[in-house]
């Protein structure tokens, strides 16, 4: 394992903000820094407003306009300037996920690079974003980023949330701020001083302050922002360079709010091994929803001797002895054995054996045993093992998401949908996805009023969970009774009548507020 010495930037911790950016050494140490005063001009036509930053240790950055519209200024201190196949790259990249230079030069004697203004901000300017923010628009737009730079063999060595820019009203990211960038040899991996900033950086063995950075260092970063984006705060905040060193030294826990999906993601990228730390397909195919093992240890935590896993016997299963020895064992054996796991859940030794993975588990998993419904029990059991949380499995049947099983529960033919419905288990996963409590908790009264007899109100109140405002008529969607009207116009006496009995078209309506549309229809209808 790596000592302090062997990560700690050639200069003090009392000196430098860990939460800064560590250029590379000045290439003019003689160069002094002049701020821009408003109204200065800048490559001819572009006007200086106001400095957007406090002077840093690399650059300063000014918001500044030209015809009216308006740009970002980087001028960068003590004569840096990056090589000529880095501006080229950045003048010419046209991706949707790397910001690029509109033009660049030198203004009295510093180099400056200008950007297009994204007023949405960084990610750095918000708290922490909702998971389903995370995993839509965060991962996959880094991560296309991050591999459009590493495939033109560039490592971008400085991943955090201030260079990292929402787009699109916030439908897209941007990787911004290349200019500590560097190239990649032919061994794939780029050799100079440790630079980046320290509260994002993962770990690197150095000699004299030199280091191999390779595109794994990047991920390495992309991990600890996503803890930053999780959380609203980084795993270091306030800490200084040695205390940083220190904590890697001492081996980093996560926080017990990361977890599930984003858990696994985010240990795959702090991965310590750098040859088996998650890359982009790693990331591509856990954005696609495919599960995707974390198989090395789950942050840099110190090497030690641990303890071999102590299988569970699951039961005996046509006539063989089955054990399980990962907690996606546990959750492919409930799939397919759902009456044994029945039996499982009451088990001491099931919460002895998940303690070996997750210690946090273990009080929500031994009250399981009391619980009347065993169905229940598994289910919940599952819901706090399995991979994808947004996936409902109930006693063997699997819906993909909440619209399948409420699309199967309005058929009102679907009885372990309703039995879902009944035991509660709706409400529970409800609950443990976020979604809005004031309309499950409308939901929970009507379940307890009605049960199963309401599908209409039941399918209502999952349409505004699900934030719904389409419905699919005779093929065309269609999202208010403008746009319906045509379709039904088209439609058979028969067709209406059956549209006006559907409790996704009732649900749909009442959902959008057309009550009082849907009776005239009706009697319009009769």
């Amino acid at each position: 394992m790596m000592n302090i010495s062997e990560t700690q930037p050639p200069l003090a911790a009392s000196h430098i903000n860990a939460a800064e950016t560590v250029p590379p050494v000045a290439r003019d140490p003689k160069a002094q820094q002049r701020v821009l005063l408003a109204g200065e001009s800048v490559a001819d036509s572009y006007v200086i407003n106001s400095l957007l930053n406090e002077q840093g240790k690399q650059a300063d950055v000014y918001l500044a306009k030209r015809w009216g519209k308006p740009y970002v200024i980087k001028v960068y201190h003590n004569g840096w300037t990056p090589s000529d196949r880095l501006k080229s790259f950045l003048l010419n990249v046209r991706h949707p996920n790397v910001a690029h230079v509109v033009e660049c030069g030198k203004h009295n004697g510093a180099y400056y690079e200008i950007y297009e203004y994204y007023p949405e901000g960084t990610l750095e300017s918000v708290g922490a974003l909702p998971v389903t923010r995370v995993q839509s628009v965060l991962v996959p737009s880094v991560n296309e980023g991050l591999h459009e730079l590493h495939q033109h063999g560039i490592v971008h060595c400085d991943i955090k949330p201030s260079n990292l820019f929402f787009a699109d009203d916030g439908a897209r990211v941007v990787i911004g701020d290349c200019g500590i960038s560097g190239y990649t040899a032919a061994d794939g991996k780029l050799t100079d001083l440790v630079r980046g900033t320290p509260e994002y950086a993962p770990p690197v063995k150095a000699l004299l302050w030199n280091a191999a950075l390779s595109p794994a260092y990047d991920y390495g970063s992309f991990g600890l922002v996503l803890v930053r984006a999780v959380l609203g705060r980084s795993l270091f905040a306030g800490m200084s360079i040695e205390e940083i060193a220190r904590a890697w030294e001492n081996g980093l826990e996560l926080p017990s709010q990361i977890s599930g999906r984003i858990g696994v993601l985010i240990k795959g990228l702090l991965n310590v091994n750098e040859e088996q730390r998650w890359g982009y397909q790693d990331v591509k195919r856990w954005c696609e929803g495919e599960f995707v093992r974390v198989d090395a240890p789950k942050t840099y935590a110190p090497q030690k001797k641990e303890k071999p896993i102590v299988p569970l016997i699951f039961g005996r299963i046509d006539g063989k002895t089955v054990s399980v020895s990962t907690l996606h064992q546990l959750e492919l054996a409930i799939r397919q054995n759902w009456t044994q796991a029945v039996r499982v859940v009451k088990k001491r030794e099931l919460v002895e054996f998940v303690r070996q993975f997750d210690e946090s588990l273990t009080e929500k998993i031994r009250p399981l045993a009391q619980l009347h419904d065993g169905d229940a029990a598994v289910f919940r059991l599952l819901m706090y093992i399995q991979d994808d949380p947004h996936e409902i499995v109930y006693c063997g049947r699997t819906y993909p998401s909440l619209a399948d099983c409420v699309n199967r529960l309005a058929t009102g033919t679907d009885e372990i949908a309703k039995q879902f419905l009944r035991s509660g288990m709706l409400v529970f996963y409800l609950r443990r996805n976020d979604y809005e409590a004031a309309e499950v908790d409308k939901l929970e009264s009507l379940i307890k009023r009605d049960g199963c007899r309401d599908t209409a109100s039941v399918a209502t109140i999952c349409f505004a969970l699900q934030g719904k405002k389409s419905f699919t008529v005779s093929g065309v969607s269609v999202d208010s009774f403008d746009t319906l009207i045509p379709v039904i116009s088209r439609l058979s006496l028969r067709e209406i009548d059956a549209l006006l009995h559907d409790d996704h078209f009732i649900a749909w309506c009442n959902r959008l507020g057309y009550e009082k549309e849907m009776r005239r229809m009706k009697e319009a209808y009769r």
